[in-house]
């Protein structure tokens, strides 16, 4: 069923560009989002700039798939996809163009200045902005620094990053709006039952989980040394990294050399959920991020979190200290102490999955329409 028109509204699909589906939390809510648009009988279309992508399979047949199929050059990387974007957007009349994180967004904003049509373009920051650091990754945040000011609104998953676009962009502050990610929290629960076949979680031990992309950002080596200092005053405890990335080959050397090889567990790409549900605690160890859904998928599933309080996102999922353990960026001693806390006096899983609820799909689905309805009206 489509949406009935609205007078004076744009006519097209909302669309929304993500360069690649690959695994990555900014793709995944990406992926719930659309989805979610497309049930409430929203005409959605996602395009990608590459074909293929470990998420494709998760994105409903209500969706449209738009692959550009663009030509890797070196140097040049996804700006190579400026032209097919512009030709998408001239052919389609979006009625608004979404842009998911910095480097998509740049290309989406020159893509909006060739194609010269009147479709709102709007980037969605997931994380913290201008702290990511070195190669493209600082080119990228220069250029967005200047072209964010051409974009009709910009949106980020929470008050924290919204802050730092203010401060690092040429943006009109109240030209940012904050939208939380959706996090489709019930079918997280429902996953979360399947049963799950791995040694650590066996009755007798006390599993340590960590979900996400094996990268320096995330720094798994403050963890990983906050996980010897548990082990070595809790010999049933065990470490669980459920994710892929670059540094996975320097992890595992690193755990060997700590002496930690039999007690930590490097998974590959799984569905966290059955692990979450059974976790004796869940640890979030990066330097920044945005909104990371990790934490509020295990809150969804009862698990009490550990988290740095980096920026930005964990202290506004977790309340303060309110439903979770906040320590500082790269505190491995500090880390260590709020594992082995939440280990003993774990948080009430009920009042944790609450929490979740307040981040449940359809307040952020209300939220999203609202945001179009009244920039396209």
């Amino acid at each position: 069923m489509s949406t009935p028109e609205r007078p004076g509204s744009r006519t097209g699909p909302i669309s929304f560009y993500l360069p690649e589906l690959t695994v990555g939390g900014a793709q995944r809510v990406t992926v719930d989002l659309v989805n979610g648009l497309a049930a409430r009988g929203h005409d959605v279309e996602l395009v990608c700039s590459y074909p293929g992508g470990e998420l494709r399979g998760q994105v409903d047949s209500s969706v449209t798939l738009v692959d550009f199929d663009t030509r890797v050059v070196p140097g040049v990387g996804v700006l190579a996809s400026v032209p097919a974007l512009a030709r998408y957007l001239r052919r389609r009349e979006p009625r608004v163009l979404f842009s998911v994180m910095t480097y998509a967004s740049v290309v989406a904003l020159a893509a909006s200045e060739v194609a010269r049509t009147e479709t709102p373009v709007v980037p969605v920051e997931h994380s913290t902005f201008g702290m990511s650091r070195g190669g493209t990754r600082d080119v990228t945040a220069r250029l967005a620094s200047v072209l964010y000011a051409r974009a009709d609104r910009v949106v980020a998953v929470s008050e924290g990053v919204a802050e730092s676009v203010r401060a690092g962009t040429n943006v009109d502050p109240a030209d940012v709006a904050v939208l939380y990610n959706l996090v489709p929290v019930e079918a997280v629960r429902e996953r979360a039952a399947a049963p799950l076949d791995h040694p650590f979680f066996a009755a007798d031990l006390d599993p340590i989980l960590w979900v996400g992309r094996l990268e320096p950002e995330k720094d798994l080596d403050t963890l990983l040394r906050a996980f010897e200092r548990v082990h070595a005053r809790r010999p049933t405890a065990r470490l669980v990294l459920a994710g892929t990335g670059s540094r996975r080959e320097a992890l595992e050397t690193l755990a060997a050399e700590r002496g930690l090889a039999d007690a930590v567990s490097f998974t590959g790409f799984v569905d966290p959920a059955p692990y979450m549900a059974r976790a004796s605690a869940f640890a979030l160890s990066s330097r920044y991020e945005g909104l990371p859904t990790v934490l509020i998928e295990a809150l969804a599933c009862g698990c009490p979190v550990v988290s740095t309080d980096c920026p930005s996102g964990p202290r506004e999922i977790l309340g303060d200290d309110a439903y979770g353990r906040l320590v500082p960026v790269g505190d491995d001693a500090a880390f260590a102490d709020a594992l082995l806390d939440a280990l003993d006096d774990p948080a009430d899983g009920e009042r944790l999955r609450a929490r979740a609820d307040e981040f449940a799909p359809d307040r952020v689905l209300d939220a999203y329409e609202a945001f179009v309805d009244g920039l396209t009206n």
